[in-house]
C-alpha cells in the first residue's frame, strides 16, 4: 500500500519489476507517498530506483490536468521532457509549457491544457492503453445524459445565498476556468451544498418514479446532507415514515466515509431483491465496489474531477453486467451545476485529446 511505501526505508535488494497500481495517487510532488516512490524531487531516487523496470497502472493518468504527469515523467523518463537548457524540465517549467496558468491573487494556479498534441507525441511510446470495450467485448453499452431538475424551496436566507452567488461564479468560470473557483472556495463550497439540497425534493420524486419500475438504482452524491435526506426518504425499515406507502417494502444500502462494513452493504444490494436503492458517497463508494444488480446510476451531484464521475458509473458498468447502462447527472436549471458541468466538459476534452478517453 502507499502508506507502507511511505513508512518503509526499503533496504532490500533490487527488484526485477515494480508495478504501481492506481499510479495517479503519486501525482502530487510534495506528497509523502510520491516522495517515497519517486524521490524528494521526483528525481527517481525513491523506490523506483531499486527496480529494473517500472509499470504504472491507472485508468486516469492525469485526473485534472496535464501537469499531473510531471512526477511520473521526471522520475522514470526525464530525458523525454526537457527544459531550454536540455536538462529535465522543472515542475513549473513543465506546467507553464503544457497548461494555461493564472494568478488568482493568492498565487499561480493551473488551468486547462495547451500544446497537447506535442505532449501526446512525447508520451505515446510509453503508454499502452486498453479500453473496456477492447478487453471486455461482451460488456453492454453505457449512455450518459443530463437530468434537468427544478429546485425545491429552502429557507429564504439559504435560497437567496444560492442565487446571490451565481454572478460571481459565472464570471469566475468564464474568465479563469474551473480552477479559478479556488479563490472563492469557501463561498463555492457553501453554494454547492445549498444547490445540492435544493435538488433533493425533485430527486426524491424522480427516484420514486424510477423505483416503480421494480428495477434497482445506484445513487451517488458528495454532501452528507444530501445522502441523509435521500436515506431518510426511503429507509422506512429504520423507523422513518417519510417514504410513500408503495415503497415501504424497499430496503436501502448505503456506503459513505463512516461505513464500517462496505461489503455487507454491497452484498445486500446485490443479493436482496428488496434492497433496490443504493446510496453512496462519491469518494467513498465510487471505486472498488460492484453494483451490477443495477444498470442505472443517478449522480445527484457531480464531482469536480471527471474521472470520479466515470468511476462511479463503472460500479454498474463492469464485469457481470448484462444490461445496457444509463447514467444520469442531475442538474439544477440555471444554477452552478450548469456552469461546472461545462467546465468539466472542457477538462475532459483535454484528457481525451491526450489519452483518447478519461
Amino acid at each position: 500500500s502507499y502508506d507502507k511505501v511511505a513508512r518503509h526505508c526499503w533496504r532490500e535488494p533490487n527488484f526485477d519489476l515494480l508495478i504501481v497500481d492506481e499510479a495517479h495517487y503519486a501525482k502530487t510532488p510534495t506528497a509523502a507517498r510520491t516522495k517515497a516512490l519517486y524521490g524528494k524531487s521526483a528525481d527517481g531516487s525513491g523506490l523506483v530506483s531499486k527496480a529494473k523496470r517500472t509499470w504504472l497502472l491507472t485508468g486516469t493518468p492525469a485526473p485534472n490536468n496535464p501537469a499531473e504527469l510531471w512526477t511520473h515523467l521526471r522520475a522514470l523518463r526525464p530525458e523525454i521532457v526537457t527544459g531550454a537548457n536540455g536538462k529535465p524540465a522543472a515542475y513549473w517549467s513543465f506546467v507553464k509549457r503544457y497548461c494555461h496558468t493564472f494568478d488568482n491573487g493568492f498565487g499561480l494556479q493551473i488551468g486547462k491544457g495547451r500544446r497537447l498534441d506535442e505532449l501526446k507525441k512525447i508520451i505515446a511510446p510509453f503508454i499502452l492503453r486498453r479500453t473496456k470495450m477492447e478487453v471486455l467485448k461482451d460488456l453492454p453499452e453505457v449512455r450518459f445524459d443530463v437530468l434537468p431538475l427544478d429546485g425545491g424551496k429552502l429557507e429564504g436566507a439559504e435560497w437567496h445565498d444560492i442565487w446571490r452567488g451565481e454572478a460571481t461564479v459565472e464570471r469566475t468560470l468564464r474568465e479563469e476556468g474551473v480552477d479559478g473557483l479556488r479563490k472563492i472556495a469557501s463561498h463555492v463550497a457553501t453554494l454547492r451544498r445549498l444547490t445540492a439540497m435544493a435538488k433533493v425534493p425533485a430527486l426524491i420524486d424522480w427516484i420514486e418514479g424510477f423505483l416503480e419500475s421494480g428495477e434497482k438504482l445506484a445513487v451517488f452524491a458528495h454532501h452528507r446532507d444530501v445522502l441523509d435526506a435521500l436515506d431518510k426518504a426511503f429507509r422506512v425499515e429504520a423507523g422513518f415514515a417519510d417514504a410513500p406507502r408503495q415503497f415501504w417494502n424497499v430496503s436501502v444500502a448505503r456506503v459513505d466515509g463512516s461505513t464500517t462494513d462496505r461489503q455487507a452493504e454491497v452484498d445486500r444490494f446485490q443479493g436482496d431483491p428488496r434492497c433496490r436503492l443504493f446510496i453512496g458517497q462519491l469518494q467513498a463508494a465510487g471505486t472498488g465496489l460492484t453494483l451490477t444488480a443495477a444498470s442505472t446510476v443517478l449522480l445527484a451531484e457531480q464531482s469536480w474531477v471527471p474521472a470520479e464521475n466515470v468511476q462511479a458509473a463503472a460500479r454498474v458498468h463492469r464485469i457481470g453486467q448484462k444490461n445496457a447502462c444509463q447514467v444520469w447527472s442531475a442538474v439544477l436549471a440555471g444554477s452552478i451545476d450548469e456552469q461546472v458541468g461545462a467546465a468539466l466538459t472542457r477538462k475532459m476534452n483535454d484528457l481525451v485529446q491526450l489519452f483518447g478517453s478519461v
